[in-house]
C-alpha cells in the first residue's frame, strides 16, 4: 500500500471528533495542506497548497479558533493501532516525556512569555519569547531485529505560565513614571537590608521586631494557585494520567505496565508521588543525592517521638560509581546506530526522601563510555548516568533500552520545529495558539505510522534514492517521508501522462501550451490530495 493511502486511511476516524462533514472534510484538506507546502508552515500556505487561494478561507481559521474538537481525540489511531507495534503480549508500553519551547516574536500572543533560550551558551544565559508545550512519545521498535527505535507523539499539551497580577496599591499611591517600578524595589531592598542590621546588632534579651506578613488580595491568591497549577511538572502528570487512561480505554494495552523516560526536571517529588496505576517512571538523578535503605522491622515500633521512616543512609550514585565492591554488569543493548554491551552497576531496594517512604526505588549507575574521534586517537570518556526506577523488579535490558531511546522525543521535536513548522502558524486567538500546534503534532504522527504500517521500520527501495553524498541510512527521516508524500501525490496529477523522472516533465511539454498550463509550483502540486 502506498503511503499516500495509508495515510488517508488513519484519517478516517477523525471522523467522530469533528460534529460536522463539511468540518472534517476541511480538516482533511488542512492536514495535506500544512505536511505538503514548500514554505513557512502557515495556515494561508496550507490553503494555497490545496488550491483553495481563490475561495472564502474564514472557515480554515474557524477550524482551529471556534470549531468544537477535542486535540486528544486526534491521537487515537495511534491508541488503535499500538498492540499490532508490541513485541509481545506482555511487553509493556514504553513512552518518553519531555517539555519544549516554540519561539514566538509577537507580543500580544496568549501564552507566549519569556525563558531560558534552550540555545545560549552555558557561559551567558540568553531569553526568548515562546509558548511552552509538554510533549509525551511512544516508544516502538521492529520485532525482527534490534534496531533503533521510532518515537509517536501522543501528547502535545501547552503549559503557560500564569500571568501575574499588577500591583495597585503602588500604582494608586504613586503616580506612574519610567522609572517607577525599579526605584520603588531598589527602596524596599534597602529597607530590608536595614531591617537586617538592626536586629543583628539589638541585644539578645531583646526581642527582635519582625516586620508584618503583608496581606494578600484575591487576584495574588490565585496566581500563587495557578503558578503552581501550571508548573512543567503538574501538566506532565496531567499528561501521564492522560495517556493512561488512554491505554485503560482499549482492551489491548488496559493490562499493560506504562513505562516512562524522563529527564531530570520530572525526578522529583511531583511527579514520583502522582504516578497513574500500573505506571514505571525512569529518570536521572543527582549524583550526590541522599538515598536511605529500608527500615529495620525492630525498630518501625520503636515508640516515644516522632516515628522513622528510613533507615540507615545508603551511598549516594557517586559513590555507587567509585565502589569496586559493585559488581560491574553489561547489559545489552542499541545505542548510537549499533548494538553494544554498556557497564551498569545497580542498587536495589533504595529509598529517597523526596519519593517518599512508601516507595521503594531502583539506582541504575551508567558507567562511562569510552570513545576514539578518530582511529588511533586518544580514547575520551562521556559522562556517566546516575538513574532511579521505581520498579526494582524491572529488568535491566528493558530499563536501559527505555532510557536510551528517550533520545528519540528529541528527534521529534527537531522535526517538528524544523520540517513540519509547528507553532509557525501566525494565530492570535487563545484556542488557535494551543491547537494549532497540536493538529500539526498529530498529522507528523500519523504520517510516521502511516510509514511503518505500509512499509516498516528499515528504508525500503519504495522510498526515493539518497543523494551519492549522503550514507546508507537504518530507517528514512520525515524529509523521506515528505518528498515520499510529495511525489505520490505529483504521480496522481500525471497519471493519464506518466513520465519517467521529473527531467522529463519540460521536454515532453509543448512549447506553446505555457499559456494554458497552469505553473509548477507548490500552489498545484498538491491541490489533488485533497
Amino acid at each position: 500500500m502506498l503511503l499516500l493511502e495509508k495515510f488517508h486511511e488513519l484519517l478516517q476516524p477523525w471522523r467522530s471528533t469533528f460534529a460536522q462533514q463539511r468540518t472534517w472534510q476541511r480538516a482533511q484538506r488542512l492536514a495535506y495542506g500544512l505536511l505538503i507546502c514548500l514554505r513557512t508552515h502557515l495556515t494561508s500556505n496550507a490553503i494555497c497548497a490545496t488550491g483553495r487561494q481563490f475561495l472564502d478561507w474564514s472557515a480554515d481559521y474557524r477550524l482551529f479558533s471556534r470549531s468544537p474538537w477535542a486535540p486528544h481525540a486526534l491521537f487515537d489511531p495511534i491508541f488503535d493501532h499500538l498492540s499490532e507495534l508490541l513485541p509481545s503480549p506482555q511487553a509493556p508500553v514504553v513512552a518518553a516525556l519531555d517539555d519544549t519551547l516554540c519561539k514566538k516574536t509577537g507580543r500580544h500572543i496568549p501564552g507566549a512569555t519569556y525563558a531560558r533560550d534552550p540555545q545560549s551558551p552555558p557561559f551567558h544565559v540568553n531569553l526568548c519569547r515562546g509558548v511552552r508545550f509538554v510533549q509525551a512519545s511512544l516508544l516502538v521498535r521492529a520485532r525482527q531485529l534490534l534496531g533503533p527505535a521510532r518515537a509517536l507523539p501522543v501528547r502535545f499539551e501547552p503549559a503557560p505560565p500564569a500571568v501575574k497580577p499588577k500591583n495597585q496599591n503602588s500604582s494608586k499611591s504613586h503616580p506612574p513614571g519610567p522609572n517607577h517600578a525599579h526605584k520603588h524595589t531598589r527602596k524596599d531592598q534597602r529597607n530590608q537590608k536595614k531591617n537586617q542590621k538592626k536586629n543583628q546588632k539589638r541585644k539578645p534579651g531583646v526581642a527582635a521586631v519582625h516586620p508584618k506578613a503583608p496581606t494578600l488580595t484575591p487576584e495574588e491568591k490565585e496566581y500563587r494557585l495557578q503558578k503552581k497549577l501550571r508548573a512543567l511538572t503538574q501538566v506532565g502528570v496531567r499528561v501521564l494520567h492522560s495517556l493512561r487512561q488512554a491505554l485503560d480505554a482499549r482492551p489491548d494495552t488496559r493490562q499493560r505496565q506504562l513505562l516512562v523516560s524522563g529527564d531530570g526536571s520530572y525526578t522529583n517529588r511531583t511527579v514520583l508521588r502522582q504516578l497513574p496505576e500500573r505506571t514505571t517512571f525512569i529518570g536521572r538523578i543527582r549524583k550526590d543525592a541522599k538515598l536511605s535503605q529500608a527500615l529495620p522491622p525492630a525498630t518501625a515500633s520503636h515508640s516515644g517521638g516522632r516515628p522513622r521512616r528510613y533507615g540507615a543512609a545508603a551511598p549516594t550514585p557517586e559513590q555507587v560509581l567509585h565502589d569496586d565492591a559493585v559488581p560491574v554488569v553489561k547489559i545489552r543493548c542499541f545505542a548510537a546506530g549499533e548494538i553494544r554491551q554498556i557497564p551498569v552497576k545497580v542498587l536495589r531496594n533504595v529509598y529517597w526522601r523526596k519519593a517518599g517512604p512508601d516507595l521503594r526505588l531502583l539506582l541504575v549507575v551508567i558507567k562511562p563510555l569510552g570513545y576514539r574521534l578518530r582511529k588511533g586517537a586518544k580514547l575520551l570518556y562521556r559522562q556517566p548516568a546516575f538513574l532511579i526506577c521505581t520498579d526494582p523488579d524491572l529488568d535491566l535490558p528493558i530499563l536501559l533500552q527505555a532510557y536510551v531511546d528517550r533520545w528519540e522525543i528529541e528527534c521529534n521535536h527537531r522535526d517538528e520545529k524544523s520540517l513540519i513548522g509547528v507553532a509557525q502558524g501566525q494565530v492570535w486567538n487563545p484556542q488557535a495558539v494551543a491547537r494549532l500546534p497540536q493538529f500539526q503534532v498529530a498529522i507528523y504522527s500519523l504520517l510516521l505510522l502511516a510509514s511503518i504500517l505500509a512499509y516498516g521500520f528499515q528504508r525500503t527501495t519504495a522510498y526515493l534514492p539518497l543523494p551519492l553524498w549522503r550514507r546508507k541510512s537504518i530507517r528514512p527521516s520525515i524529509l523521506d517521508l515528505l518528498n515520499l508524500l510529495r511525489d505520490q501525490i505529483f504521480a496522481r496529477l500525471l497519471q493519464d501522462k506518466p513520465t519517467p523522472s521529473i527531467d522529463d516533465f519540460v521536454a515532453l511539454a509543448p512549447i506553446d501550451a505555457n499559456a494554458a498550463k497552469p505553473p509548477l509550483a507548490s500552489e498545484t502540486l498538491c491541490t489533488v490530495a485533497a
